[in-house]
This record gives C-alpha cells, structure tokens and sequence, in this order.
C-alpha cells in the first residue's frame, strides 16, 4: 500500500510499505480522510518531542472498516468510524485517576510504533474507533479530532453558561471553539487572528466580533463591541504576549484557557492574575467524552465543521506540500485533507 513516510533528513516521500496485519481486538480501517496538524509539520522537521522519524505520520483520520477481529465489538466490515488516535497504559497515576488522556505512557497514532493515517490502511483497537452516520460525507471524517480538541476546551471551562467569550486565534482550533461556542448557545464570541481570511472564518463560524491582533485600539475594540470585559479567553495560538493579551480582556475571577502549544516557556504578568483573582486552564487533546460530542455534532452540522477546509490533496500532493513547508514556504492553509486512497 502507498503511505507518506518521514525521514531524519526532514524530507517526506510517497512509499509504497507492507499493509498492516490485523490482530486480535482490531480493525484494519481504509483511510477515506485524513488530516495535517502542526503536530505533522513539528515531527517532520524534528522538533516534535515524541513523534521521531522515520515514522508514518498522521493522528487524524476515518474511514471504512475492512476487517475486524473482536467478537465483543458491535463494529462491523463497511462501518464509517472515525479514530481516537491515543492509546493510554492503563496503569500510571493518570489512568487511575481517570485521566487517561493525560497518560504520561500513552501512544499516539503517527509514532513509529503506530504508524498513522498518511497511508491508505491503518489498524485500529476497536474501541479507539466511533461509529458516524453514512449521512457524513467520507471525506469529513478526519475533522472529529481536531473538533474534539475544541470541545475538550470548551468543556475546562466547567459548568455555568459564559455569555461573553473570546478566542485569540481563529486558525482551525480557533474557529471550531467559535463553532462549539456557538452550538453552545453562548451570547457573544469573538475571535482575532492577524490573517483577514481566518477572521472572516470564525464569523461564518457564528462569532459576532472579530479583531486584527496587530492593529492599534484592537482590545479596545473588542471590548466596546463585547459591552465589557470576558467571561472566558481562549487562546488558541502560541505567539508571544498573547497569554497577556488574554489576561488584559479577561474580567475579574475570569477564566482563561489555554490551548495552543508553546514549544518554549512564557513568561506573563503573574501579578496581575493574583490581584483579579483570575483562573488559568491548561486544555490537552481530549477525553473520550469529547470525542463522541465531536461525533455527534459532526453528524449534525458537518458542512459548518467543514468550513475550515481549505485544500485538498493526494498523497502525492501532500508529500509536495510538506516538503514546501520545509523549505520555508508560508500560506493560507487552515485545514489541509489528504486522500491517500484517491490519486
């Protein structure tokens, strides 16, 4: 079968590698769709902390079930699934607590002891795997991950209704929080983000506000619009001084959630959390919970969830993209789908 595989050499290339035998308690799924995240670009050019080439890339994917081994399972060959993409031990602090999604020992698909989805088989354990109505398009089912991500976001918050809440950042973690919030019934979102094409995004995404974060008067603006300061502040980007930025439109005892990764420390004004009695959130990937929510909600409006597409390609086409990435090249690209079964 055809698959992307990354080197040390920070080159990716179309192979052609053995397909994947099925073991008891799995599936074999045939990639209908599949994603690229950061996390693919930081593997790729090896900064990723744990995903080292040569691997198979790829932690976000659905497709057909081909073959299953587990008589215990309901799945069934021709189900549409989409896939969890962590597998944890079981057996750490973490687990026990049940918080297997913070395992410190957990794998993740797109290891080299996992290959991912950038290839046209995967195997699954069949209870990583979530059944999606045939009603959603094959080709939007690589989207449940990212979207599960947001709503594990959204649901730190805890209980009781914001009704004023922005997101800095409105790449595709940002606009699918402004698409939660949104189907959450929140009052008033708003959403920065330095590209115009991804502020016009999160307002198709339902915010009511959005803000150029480099623009002079930004916060002020976003206030005035807001009636006030924010209930809640997401930042979904990991850009210097953004964490202070959300702590400047944040209101007192508000809540700030951070969700984009930072691959160094920050620094920000403690102090200033203290006096206001602010909250800080850490957000990491999601628990099982979240992922069927994103399920649910990608049956229900998977077009909105789709919006934040915006290319597609083969592997061959992706393998070209990836290396352009690590040649310096910059775009607009939110969400980037491959088909590794299409050519």
């Amino acid at each position: 079968m055809r698959a992307i595989r990354f080197d040390a050499t920070r080159r990716a290339d179309t192979v052609d590698i053995p397909e994947p035998e099925l073991q008891a308690g799995q599936a074999i799924v045939r990639i209908s769709s599949a994603g690229i995240c950061g996390s693919d670009l930081s593997a790729l050019n090896g900064s990723h902390p744990f995903r080292i080439p040569p691997l198979i890339s790829g932690h976000e994917g659905g497709g057909t079930i081909v073959a299953v081994d587990d008589e215990e399972s309901a799945l069934r060959v021709g189900d549409h699934v989409v896939i969890e993409p962590q597998r944890s031990c079981g057996a750490c602090e973490a687990c026990d607590a049940g918080l297997s999604h913070l395992c410190e020992h957990k794998l993740m698909l797109g290891m080299s002891e996992w290959p991912g989805t950038f290839a046209e088989l995967v195997t699954v354990p069949t209870d990583k795997l979530y059944r999606v109505s045939t009603a959603v398009p094959t080709e939007y089912l690589a989207l449940a991950e990212p979207l599960a991500v947001a709503i594990h976001a959204v649901h730190r918050v805890g209980t009781g209704q914001p009704q004023k809440v922005a997101v800095l950042g409105g790449g595709a973690i940002g606009s699918l929080i402004v698409l939660t919030l949104a189907h959450e019934g929140v009052e008033f979102i708003a959403a920065t983000d330095i590209r115009e094409s991804n502020r016009e995004l999160c307002l198709a995404m339902g915010a009511q506000a959005v803000a150029d974060p480099v623009a002079d008067g930004w916060k002020e603006s976003l206030r005035s619009s807001a009636g006030g300061s924010f209930d809640v502040v997401f930042v979904a980007a990991a850009v210097a001084g953004i964490v202070d930025d959300a702590n400047d439109l944040v209101r007192q005892r508000g809540t700030i959630v951070q969700v984009g990764l930072f691959g160094a420390p920050v620094t920000f004004d403690l102090s200033s959390f203290q006096r206001n009695e602010k909250h800080l959130l850490g957000s990491n990937v999601y628990e099982p919970a979240d992922f069927e929510a994103a399920v649910r909600m990608l049956e229900a409006d998977p077009e909105g969830v789709a919006r934040i597409v915006n290319r597609r390609a083969t592997l061959e086409q992706a393998t070209e993209y990836l290396n352009a990435r690590m040649d310096g090249h910059v775009d607009d690209t939110v969400k980037m789908l491959l088909f590794p079964n299409q050519s």
